[in-house]
């Protein structure tokens, strides 16, 4: 009987993935000077269980470049070979190369070779710094030792005397190459007649080029076997081993989500149920409610607790940035402290994976824009290392995120300028809250000259979208020459939203309680009409008014403002009242996609069951905003 191993390759790269960011990690908390052995260890460990998962599914790309990686690691353990801060920035760019390595056998993509040998060959430079490449074409090409200077008849200056060279045998290198001849250039990087090993129908042929097999010569031959380790070391890895077996599983997402929706159907059940208890008789209504109310509170706890296994540790996405700090930093010539706090505050694990892009914009506008140089630092009286602080806290239902970086604060007119010269108009009196929100305009950048790390001024424009996307909000606080803060409010997850419900015509609707600020029933001291737009003026502020009635087009809403309630709604880029017949009460909701089951509608982000059966729309706040500012244009 044959398996298919295919179907465990996804827990291999998973796993892998994992591997590599705690070599990443741990190669970051290195202290060259003094490294810890237990990180050693550590390191040593994740490279060869990378190298025996590769070894089973014959992704020998991922062995070639993890052997050389065991090598150096099992003498740095040793004691036989010392680490230095050069060691550690390359084999960073050794780990890079294994992800992407990752990623081909991944998507089924032909792996490229000459990645390969150059990652074996800068760990191969490091273990032997003395058996650096030349070039001399006269004595064997520049293969990978170097040649002594002796006479043609000397073996050409290799270690051990060789056999008598021809031309034809590869001049006594490490392995022979077949049928080498002097114009196809000894077979470097060239496939040789042997596939790779394993199993891969439906993944493009390869082989092993000869460049690869020479810089690690004993790879097909080496066993993969587990590391040694010694007795302490042995009891502490299976203790280890045991807490993970025991504390975790591996789930497919899909998995939880059909959990997620299931529990959303039982939840609309419950409210159905609770109604229809209402209309029964007195003496069964009681005995009912008692019932009702349990399994309220029992669907309640299932709903939370399945909600909790979708949630991950902010520490998923802040772990990302020290290397992006440490290599943006380098490159910059400016010297950053990286602080994370909250790393432990959970949040939905699709907005896990929608927060890494906007995250990373605002840390590079930190570094580069922000964070001054070390000499323009001292010359202030500041400390020449600047600190990044990276924060998450829960506050109720949402997740505050900040950014904040101790550099020279924005420039209000700088802003102010560039404004105006890209006609955008502003009063000189607008609060710094307005003037700083100008920097998330599309195409808008204060920057002199344009780098590969900023100046397009498409960076806030992106961050900006992605947040509101995701429900969310995003603030800026500056101050001149102490830095700046960016607040990012996101909720806890989108599956699930706290909203008001309220009534137009027959119809009913949720509106995110994120969203609103309070609900009145104005007067008509209160009303005006400016450009042909209704507003609303409460406490020295104008808020268009918006009749969601005329906008869903139901003839029977509430038109007058005086005898209807006006909500007032407050987006990340407008204020507006609206207009709505009845408050029918505050009430958490099960999101469903209309957009999958229906048609995409402007103004409506999804739709809900409510406990009657029917079904009630919730309101795009973002979108609606931008309806006020047409109506007034």
């Amino acid at each position: 009987m044959t398996i298919d191993m295919s179907q465990f390759h996804g827990v291999f790269l998973e796993e892998s993935a994992e591997h590599l960011d705690d070599i990443e990690h741990l190669l970051m908390a290195l202290d060259p000077e003094q490294p810890e052995i237990e990180d050693l260890n550590c390191i040593f460990r994740a490279a060869h269980s990378i190298k025996g998962g590769a070894g089973i599914f014959g992704f020998d790309a991922l062995i070639s470049v993890t052997h050389v990686m065991e090598n150096l690691f099992d003498l740095a353990r040793q004691g036989q070979f010392n680490i230095s801060q050069k060691v550690v920035d390359d084999l960073l760019v050794v780990v890079d190369t294994l992800r992407r390595l990752l990623a081909a056998y991944g998507s089924n993509e032909a792996v490229n070779w000459q990645l390969v040998a150059d990652a074996t060959e800068k760990v191969n430079n490091l273990l032997q710094p003395a058996a650096a490449v030349k070039d001399v074409p006269e004595q064997g090409f520049g293969f990978f030792e170097p040649l002594a200077t002796k006479a043609d008849n000397a073996a050409f200056g290799f270690f051990e005397p060789l056999p008598e060279a021809t031309e034809d045998d590869g001049f006594g290198f490490f392995e022979p190459l077949p049928q080498a001849i002097k114009d196809d250039g000894f077979g470097f990087f060239e496939p040789l007649t042997a596939p790779a090993n394993g199993d891969h129908s439906d993944r493009p042929e390869q082989t092993i080029p000869a460049a690869v097999q020479a810089a690690v010569p004993s790879i097909k031959d080496t066993e993969l076997k587990p590391a040694p380790v010694d007795a302490e070391q042995k009891v502490l890895v299976e203790r280890r081993k045991t807490d993970t077996d025991t504390s975790s599983i591996r789930v497919d997402i899909h998995k939880v989500d059909s959990l997620v929706n299931l529990v959303g159907e039982l939840v609309i059940t419950q409210s159905m149920l609770t109604l229809i208890g209402e209309e029964l008789a007195e003496n069964l209504s009681e005995r009912l409610a008692t019932a009702l109310r349990e399994l309220e509170r029992n669907t309640r706890d299932l709903q939370e607790g399945i909600m909790s296994i979708r949630m991950l540790p902010m520490s998923f996405v802040f772990n990302r940035f020290p290397r992006v700090v440490r290599d943006l930093s380098q490159k910059l010539s400016k010297q950053v402290e990286l602080v994370v706090e909250g790393g432990n505050t959970e949040i939905d694990k699709s907005l896990i994976e929608k927060l890494v892009d906007p995250l990373t914009h605002l840390v590079r506008n930190s570094l580069d824009h922000g964070i001054e140089p070390a000499e323009t630092r001292r010359a202030l009286g500041k400390a020449e290392t600047g600190r990044l602080i990276l924060k998450a806290e829960q506050k109720g239902g949402n997740v505050l995120i900040s950014v904040h970086d101790d550099g020279g604060g924005l420039n209000r007119q700088k802003i102010m300028a560039k404004a105006r010269e890209r006609g955008i108009e502003i009063s000189e009196t607008a609060p710094d809250s307005e003037v700083w929100q100008l920097i998330m305009a599309p195409g808008f950048s204060t920057a002199e000259q344009v780098t590969d790390v900023s100046g397009r001024g498409v960076g806030m424009d992106v961050v900006r979208r992605n947040i509101e996307a995701m429900g969310g909000k995003i603030d800026i606080t500056s101050s001149t020459g102490q830095g700046s803060v960016i607040h990012i409010r996101l909720p806890l997850t989108l599956a699930i939203l706290d909203g008001m419900s309220v009534s137009v015509s027959d119809q009913q609707f949720i509106v995110p309680l994120v969203n609103i600020v309070e609900s009145v029933q104005p007067s008509s001291e209160q009303l005006m009409l400016i450009s042909n737009q209704q507003m609303l003026f409460l406490r020295d502020l104008y808020w268009p008014i918006v009749k969601l009635g005329e906008l869903m087009q139901l003839p029977d809403a509430i038109k007058d403002p005086l005898t209807g309630i006006l909500v007032l709604v407050e987006s990340s880029r407008n204020r507006f009242a609206m207009l709505v017949d009845d408050l029918l009460g505050q009430q958490q909701v099960v999101i469903k996609s209309l957009e999958q089951h229906y048609r995409r509608v402007d103004g409506v982000a999804g739709a809900t069951i409510m406990g009657d059966g029917s079904v009630a729309l919730i309101l795009d706040v973002e979108s609606l905003a931008d309806i006020p500012a047409t109506s007034i244009n």
